[in-house]
């Protein structure tokens, strides 16, 4: 049987372009920074599946009108929101003062109309309140653990995030985990049994990816961080890479995100550390120039102290990549798979990721004579996880208990 599946989460209109039958570039720009949720609503729409997506844009707010447009099975529906966090917009508050109130109506009103046969939220936050408040058949994807997030960004903003997602946790009724860590992070704030369904990987992503036998003479060495923060850590990987490359003084660092371009804080800092010699700055970088590029380098170095998933470990993985990465970074040993391989076979040597000394150690250790058994076993386990055709049969299979839940459910209240 295919069902009427509701999407409410950050949908970035360019991920979902392919889907729609309209102009694209008329459309607002919807939600960016969740790559994933197009890929899965690419999968169901595969599948068979109507999918009707929901999601907020501030360039709205001026006119508080909802955009729809449509394609073949698939509905994309964008709602207003605030454009200020702690200002008045307006009439209204800031939209963390009233705990994104405004916008979890502006969703549950569309949701509502629409109807699906079960709504799948991502992150604990306005979109599943608003999906909790339809009394609709739900699920709900914990993407972050409030609390960690909260340790490693103070602020009111976060604190009032974290509040939030303790509402989540108290009224949801099904939840699933990117990550073993990530059920175990936040099983503690609910009865309910947290199941765990990775994130998906774009189908361009996996079909890039290549075994790779040996490395070449250049050690070409690929890091990946969105923030200049202590949570992404990138001070200690970015000294171990001058330590490298004093050894071997034809060995590059590509440096890719927020921050890490030419001119930016990134460069400057190593600037002033003298430390920039074999560094190439690419900065914020559209993904699939960037998994092309990457698919070009020998290794990924990932220093970030906590990954719930770890998206960028999963997409080096699939091109075949071997992976430096910390040994107690939230996710990242799950994703790799450390504990369920021969330790000599994983494709990933995992260390102490403040300490710059233990990382280019771990980036030696990664280009011995293993190398190619590592980066068989990321191209491996990427398929066998992470692949998107894989993650939509999990969710659909949790979709259908949840509906025979409900329907459970509804009998024993008659």
């Amino acid at each position: 049987m295919k069902l009427h599946i509701g999407i409410a989460g950050p949908v970035a209109t360019e991920h979902v372009a392919d889907f729609l039958s309209c102009d694209t570039s008329t459309l607002p720009k919807g939600y960016s920074g969740a790559p994933l949720t197009g890929v899965l609503i690419g999968e169901l729409l595969k599948q068979g599946h109507k999918v009707s997506a929901f999601t907020t844009d501030p360039s709205l707010y001026a006119n508080s009108k909802v955009i729809k447009a449509s394609g073949s099975n698939f509905d994309f529906y964008i709602c207003p929101a605030r454009p200020r966090a702690w200002r008045f917009n307006k009439n209204r508050l800031g939209r963390v003062v009233d705990g994104f109130a405004y916008e979890r109506q502006q969703l549950f009103n569309a949701i509502n109309l629409v109807n699906p046969d079960i709504i799948h939220a991502h992150w604990t936050y306005e979109f599943a309140l608003a999906a909790i408040k339809t009394g609709l058949p739900h699920l709900i994807t914990c993407h972050d653990a409030p609390i960690v997030v909260l340790r490693y960004t103070r602020s009111p903003y976060r604190a009032i995030r974290y509040l939030m997602a303790r509402q989540v946790y108290r009224k949801g009724l099904q939840f699933s985990a990117v990550s073993s860590y990530m059920a175990a992070a936040v099983q503690h704030y609910t009865k309910k049994k947290i199941s765990v369904v990775p994130n998906p990987l774009a189908d361009y992503v996996i079909a890039s990816g290549r075994t790779r036998t040996a490395t070449t003479t250049t050690l070409r060495i690929g890091m990946i961080c969105n923030g200049w923060d202590a949570r992404k850590n990138p001070k200690p990987a970015l000294q171990a890479f001058a330590k490298i490359h004093n050894d071997l003084p034809t060995a590059e660092l590509h440096l890719f995100g927020v921050g890490f371009g030419v001119g930016e804080p990134v460069q400057l800092w190593c600037q002033q550390q003298g430390i920039t010699m074999g560094m190439v700055f690419n900065g914020t970088t559209p993904h699939r120039q960037l998994i092309e590029q990457l698919n070009g380098l020998d290794l990924l170095i990932h220093p970030a102290l906590e990954e719930s998933f770890g998206v960028v470990v999963a997409e080096a993985m699939a091109l075949g990549l071997p992976i430096v990465a910390g040994r107690h970074s939230g996710a990242v040993p799950w994703v790799v798979g450390i504990d369920e391989t021969n330790i000599k076979r994983c494709c990933a040597v995992l260390t102490n990721v403040t300490d710059p000394d233990a990382i280019a150690s771990a980036v030696v250790e990664a280009f011995d004579q293993y190398y190619p058994e590592r980066s068989e076993s990321a191209y491996v386990r990427a398929r066998q996880m992470f692949a998107p055709g894989v993650i939509a049969d999990a969710y659909i299979a949790l979709y259908r208990q949840v509906l025979l839940n409900n329907d459970l459910k509804n009998l024993s209240d008659i």
